[in-house]
């Protein structure tokens, strides 16, 4: 077990290190057009909020993995806790993005989807602080649970710290918070799937129509959706294997995670028409200056 463990340690640092550059790139692009318009848009925002949430994964993760043995039972459960309330937060964030590209995109003629179309940027903060205070709070009763032995598994030679989900009504209900919210980024995600299909359907026979700008925007965000709608799937798995199983499975699922943050970073880039587009003058400045010293 003592192999499988630093295999998959190795394995979890070669992601974080593939993740970093990904994530701060999406930071700092949206940062620096912030402050040269004075302006950013949700999505732009959620984007960078989940940016910011993988990166602060990635790097606890990496030093729960490599301290482990330097810290006490008591704090690795709460550094655990914490780590799974940023996968929530995560998700959540996916979510929120998902509904507003349905939003944006779909036009369904009911007065609750308009109401709601009208309203969503208004409604945006307050879904916001209720979602995350209720996680928060959600996660601080384990955190102050006095059933320390249902967290904490200290006989268990595959891992330092094992969670008991049926023994904590707690993370039960933290579980049944990550199925609403992957729940919340698929049925939107499958209604832009449908739409967009629809409207290649209607321009089939317009040669103009599919190169026109709006039907670009609308692939970006189908590309984007979709990696959202795979990686939140399996991060919704993942989570659900690290609680109740061990051994092969108990380190699979956490690297699952990982890659799963590594793909939705790489759509985040390509589906995002102003990130895309420094990406690849980047590159072609890097190609230039490469040419110019041979």
């Amino acid at each position: 077990m003592t192999i499988l463990r630093d295999t998959f340690n190795f394995l979890n640092f070669v992601t974080l290190i593939i993740l970093f550059p990904a994530n701060v790139f999406i930071i700092a692009v949206n940062i620096l057009h912030f402050f040269k318009t004075k302006r950013l848009l949700l999505s732009d925002l959620l984007i960078s909020t989940i940016s910011v949430a993988n990166l602060l994964h990635g790097f606890l993760k990496a030093f729960l993995q490599y301290y482990y043995h330097l810290i006490s039972k008591e704090y690795f459960k709460i550094n655990l806790l914490v780590a799974l309330y940023l996968i929530m937060s995560t998700v959540l964030f996916s979510a929120l993005l998902s509904i507003h590209f349905c939003l944006k995109i779909v036009n369904i003629n009911h007065r609750f989807y308009i109401c709601l179309q009208r309203s969503f940027t208004k409604l945006f903060p307050w879904i916001i602080i209720t979602f995350l205070l209720g996680c928060f709070f959600l996660n601080l009763h384990s955190v102050l649970e006095k059933n320390h032995d249902c967290f904490l598994n200290t006989t268990s030679n595959v891992a330092p710290v094992k969670m008991a989900a049926r023994c904590s009504w707690s993370i039960l209900i933290i579980l049944a918070f990550y199925a609403l919210e992957t729940t919340l980024c698929s049925v939107p995600a499958l209604i832009i799937l449908i739409s967009l299909l629809k409207h290649m359907k209607r321009i089939q026979g317009n040669t103009e129509g599919s190169g026109s700008p709006n039907m670009e925007a609308h692939i970006c965000a189908i590309k984007t959706i979709t990696s959202l709608l795979v990686a939140n799937i399996f991060t919704f798995t993942s989570v659900f294997m690290r609680v109740f199983s061990e051994g092969f499975c108990f380190f699979l699922a956490g690297f699952l995670v990982s890659v799963c943050y590594i793909f939705s970073s790489y759509f985040f880039i390509k589906g995002t028409q102003k990130l895309n587009k420094t990406l690849e003058k980047i590159l072609k400045q890097c190609s230039c200056f490469k040419a110019q010293n041979l």
